[in-house]
C-alpha cells in the first residue's frame, strides 16, 4: 500500500481527532505496520518463492490416476484378432521408447540434455531395424531395408550443452543464489559468440507491436510468454515471427515461457533469428512469479541472466527406411507410413503410430488371406532430420510401389491421452494437468476429399469409439509433405496433444484402449479400401 492509499485511511477513520505530530506519529506506525510482512518476506531467497522442481527424464509430467481410459469397442466378430489388442501393442510403445533410453544412456546427441531416436545416428537405425525383423517374422516375406544419404547442403544443428541461470542477488532476499532453470531447451539455429552471453532481462508479453512499442529491448534478454492452445505447431506462426521482431529490436536473446504441464524440455519455435530457449512449465511460472516480486519490490533492473551454449552441424548423415511388401491380387498398393524418429522419448510422436503400423502388418500378414490390393508398410526415418527425408526418399526408390498407389495412409500421433488442466493448485499457485478418460482428438486428414473415404472416418467413431474430430480436414503434414511426390491420395491421422516434441511424451500417457481403437479402425479402414473401387477413393 503507498502513502496515499496510507494518509487517506488514516484521515478516514481518525478525521478530526488526530492533529499535527500526533497524526504524524500514528501515520508512521502505519507505514512499518503495512510494510513489516514485506520486510520479512525480503529476507527470504528469491522473494519466498518456492524452486522450481529437477527435470528428471522419462517421468509423466501430468497426473495419471488409476482411473484409465474408456476401453476399445470391439465389433461381433473382431474379438480373434489377438495382434490388435491393446496391450500388446503397447509392448511395442515400450520398447520403441526403449531405444530412446538407449540413446539418452550413451550421450549419443553429445550430452545428457537432448536425447530421442534421431535419423543420422544410432538410435534411429536401431529402431528401423527393429522394426524391420518384426515384419519379418509377422511372416512378409519381401522386407527392404534402403540407406537414405543426407542431402549435400543439409546439415543437422545440435546443441550440445546449454544452460540458462538466472543470477543470484541478495536484492531479491537474503542468501538468493544462481538458480539453473534445468527445462531451457536451446533451439535450432541458435549461436551465442563465444558461448555465453550475460545481460539484463526484459519480460515482453506476447511481445506484440503494441506492447513493444512501449518496451526498450536493446541490449537485454527478452522474455517472451507462449500459451500453446493446443499442439505447438499451431503457434510458431507468432512465436517465431515475435522473436525475429525482438532481435531486430536490438535484443541479444529470446527465452519463451511456454505454458506446459509439469516442468519438461519444449523443443519447438527454431529458427527464431538469434539465440533462442524454451523454457517449460514450473521453470516458467518461478521465473513469472519471481519477475512480478521484483517488479513490486522496485529492482526488476536488477534481474539478470547468463546464457552459455555449445552446439555442432552434422552433415553427411546417413538413416535407413525399412518398407515391407504384402502381395495382394492387384499390382496397385495401399500403403501404410509410420516414421520411427523422435526427440525425447517419443511416445506419441511417434512411438504409438509405429507400434500400431506394426500391429497391422502382423494382422494382415497373419489373416491368412490375399488382399485385393498389395499393402505396402513403410518405417520412415522421418522428417525431423534436415535433409533426410524417409517418405521422399521411399517414393523415390520405390516407383515399382509408389507409381501404382491408390492411397497412401500415414499413422502418425494417434493414441496419447487427452490432458488438461485440473481444477486443483498445487501449493505454490501452479496449476497441475491431469489425463482424462479419453485420447486426444486425431485430425483426420484426407488430401483429396474424397467423400467415401469421409465416409469411412465417420463409421469408424461408432464402430471402435476413435476420437476422431468432427470436422473434415485435407491436411497432410508432417509426413505427407514427402510423399506428396507420389501423386495418390493421402489419409493423415494426427493427434495435436500439448505433449508434442517434449521431454514429458513419455510411455505413461499413452491410453492402452486408443492404440486398440486406432488399430481396429485401421484395420477395418485398410480392408474397406483395398477392395474399394479406384475411383472412389480418387474422387
Amino acid at each position: 500500500m503507498n502513502n496515499n492509499k496510507i494518509e487517506k485511511l488514516t484521515l478516514k477513520r481518525f478525521p478530526d481527532r488526530l492533529t499535527g505530530a500526533t497524526q504524524a506519529t500514528m501515520h508512521i506506525a502505519l507505514c512499518i505496520l503495512f510494510l513489516l510482512p514485506a520486510m520479512a518476506n525480503a529476507q527470504d531467497p528469491w522473494f519466498g518463492i518456492d524452486l522450481p522442481p529437477a527435470v528428471v527424464p522419462h517421468t509423466s509430467p501430468v497426473a495419471i490416476g488409476p482411473r484409465g481410459p474408456a476401453p476399445a469397442i470391439v465389433p461381433a466378430g473382431e474379438a480373434e484378432f489377438p495382434q490388435l489388442r491393446g496391450e500388446r501393442i503397447f509392448q511395442d510403445v515400450e520398447h520403441i521408447v526403449s531405444f530412446s533410453y538407449q540413446s539418452l544412456a550413451e550421450r549419443e546427441l553429445g550430452g545428457d540434455q537432448l536425447w530421442g531416436r534421431v535419423s543420422g545416428f544410432p538410435s534411429s537405425d536401431r529402431t528401423i531395424r527393429w522394426a524391420a525383423k518384426e515384419m519379418e517374422r509377422a511372416g512378409i516375406a519381401d522386407v527392404r531395408l534402403q540407406t537414405l544419404q543426407q542431402e549435400a547442403d543439409a546439415s543437422l544443428w545440435i546443441p550440445q550443452q546449454w544452460e540458462v541461470r538466472l543470477l543470484g542477488n541478495n536484492a531479491f532476499g537474503t542468501n538468493s543464489s544462481d538458480v539453473v532453470l534445468e527445462t531451457a531447451m536451446a533451439l535450432a539455429g541458435s549461436d551465442i559468440p563465444n558461448g555465453e552471453l550475460t545481460a539484463p532481462i526484459v519480460y515482453v508479453g506476447k511481445a506484440t507491436a503494441a506492447e513493444l512499442m512501449h518496451i526498450d529491448v536493446e541490449g537485454k534478454i527478452a522474455i517472451q510468454h507462449v500459451t500453446p492452445q493446443a499442439h505447438l505447431v499451431f503457434e510458431r506462426g507468432s512465436a517465431v515471427p515475435a522473436a525475429r521482431s525482438l532481435f531486430d529490436r536490438g535484443a541479444l536473446a529470446v527465452i519463451s515461457l511456454v505454458d506446459q504441464p509439469g516442468n519438461e524440455r519444449v523443443r519447438d519455435f527454431s529458427n527464431c533469428g538469434g539465440p533462442c530457449f524454451n523454457l517449460g512449465g514450473r521453470d516458467s511460472w518461478f521465473l513469472t512469479q519471481v519477475m512480478n516480486a521484483a517488479a513490486d519490490a522496485g529492482n526488476f533492473d536488477e534481474l539478470r541472466m547468463r546464457l552459455q551454449l555449445s552446439s555442432e552441424d552434422y552433415s553427411n548423415l546417413e538413416a535407413i527406411n525399412a518398407i515391407g511388401v504384402l502381395p495382394g491380387r492387384s499390382n496397385e498398393t495401399v500403403v501404410i507410413n509410420a516414421h520411427a524418429d523422435a526427440w525425447f522419448d517419443g511416445a506419441g510422436d511417434n512411438a504409438d503410430g509405429l507400434a500400431v503400423m506394426l500391429a497391422l502388418a502382423r494382422h494382415f500378414a497373419d489373416k491368412g488371406q490375399t488382399p485385393a490390393r498389395t499393402l505396402v508398410f513403410v518405417a520412415s526415418a522421418g522428417h525431423h532430420t534436415t535433409g533426410l527425408n524417409g517418405p521422399r526418399n521411399a517414393v523415390l526408390m520405390n516407383p515399382d510401389l509408389f507409381e501404382p498407389a491408390a492411397l497412401i495412409i500415414n499413422l502418425e500421433h494417434v493414441a496419447q491421452r487427452n490432458i488438461a488442466p485440473a481444477r486443483f493448485l498445487f501449493d505454490d499457485g501452479y496449476r497441475q494437468y491431469s489425463a482424462d478418460s479419453g485420447e486426444a482428438p486425431i485430425v483426420a486428414g484426407i488430401s483429396n476429399e474424397s467423400p467415401y473415404l469421409q465416409s469411412l472416418f465417420d463409421r469408424g467413431v461408432a464402430r471402435y469409439g476413435t476420437n476422431f474430430m468432427s470436422t473434415n480436414s485435407t491436411m497432410a503434414s508432417g509426413e505427407g509433405g514427402g510423399y506428396r511426390a507420389a501423386n495418390a491420395p493421402i489419409v493423415t491421422t494426427m493427434q495435436a496433444p500439448p505433449l508434442y516434441h517434449t521431454s514429458g511424451e513419455v510411455s505413461e500417457v499413452i491410453s492402452i484402449p486408443g492404440l486398440e481403437k486406432m488399430a481396429r479402425f485401421m484395420a477395418f479402414f485398410i480392408d474397406e479400401v483395398a477392395a474399394a473401387e479406384l475411383n472412389l477413393i480418387a474422387e
